[in-house]
């Protein structure tokens, strides 16, 4: 056999491969189709303080929707809108790289704010346009963020313990809470309750 039809058959069968990934993807959660492949935030610790950390984020450039609802309900209607654009559901027809964390925080009252990063793109006209306003692509400055780590899944109460958890922290130091808590998934929720875990973080700048 030829190199040529060896590489010709390696490509066939990479396509196929990406074919059949794709298909199984569409089954599966939608929050594990859209973190599953996203690529590890890249963020500086500054310091930690117990159990909180300080960490600087990069600036870059973020896919953002808007929801009404429920938190719940709402962000996984978020997730399911931008793991569609990643997925190349978008007007260029190409799958768009993602940076974790998955991050949802409120906006005007009834809304949440949902993003997911987009690495190495320097303008927003490097990114795959969206079909539709449901979906925007813009900047995301740098910013300091005290982070702390929740084991099982983000409910209500569990999300203001850690933001309490985080106010106590800093308020010992030289930091000011800057903007509404955080929720900063990294991986899909655990299966089981008591199982997986995520962040509640809190913007912050120096006192």
């Amino acid at each position: 056999m030829s190199a040529g039809s060896d590489t010709a058959g390696f490509a066939a069968g990479h396509r196929l491969c990406a074919r059949l990934e794709q298909f199984v993807a569409r089954w599966l959660p939608v929050d594990r189709r859209v973190l599953r492949r996203s690529a590890s935030p890249r963020e500086s610790l500054i310091v930690a303080l117990g159990p909180v950390e300080l960490r600087r984020t990069r600036a870059g450039f973020v896919a953002r929707t808007t929801v009404k609802g429920e938190r719940d309900v709402a962000l996984q209607t978020a997730l399911l809108r931008l793991a569609d654009y990643a997925a190349g559901h978008n007007r260029a027809g190409l799958a768009v790289t993602t940076a974790k964390p998955v991050t949802q925080r409120s906006g005007a009252p009834g809304t949440w704010l949902v993003q997911i990063g987009l690495p190495g793109l320097y303008t927003a006209s490097a990114a795959p346009m969206p079909r539709s306003g449901k979906v925007r692509i813009i900047p995301q400055p740098s910013e300091i963020l005290a982070v702390i780590r929740l084991p099982g899944r983000p409910r209500d109460a569990a999300l203001a313990r850690g933001e309490a958890a985080i106010r106590a922290a800093i308020a010992v130091g030289t930091w000011r809470a800057s903007g509404p808590p955080l929720l900063r998934l990294h991986a899909p929720p655990g299966l089981l309750p008591w199982t997986g875990g995520y962040e509640v973080a809190l913007a912050v700048t120096r006192a």
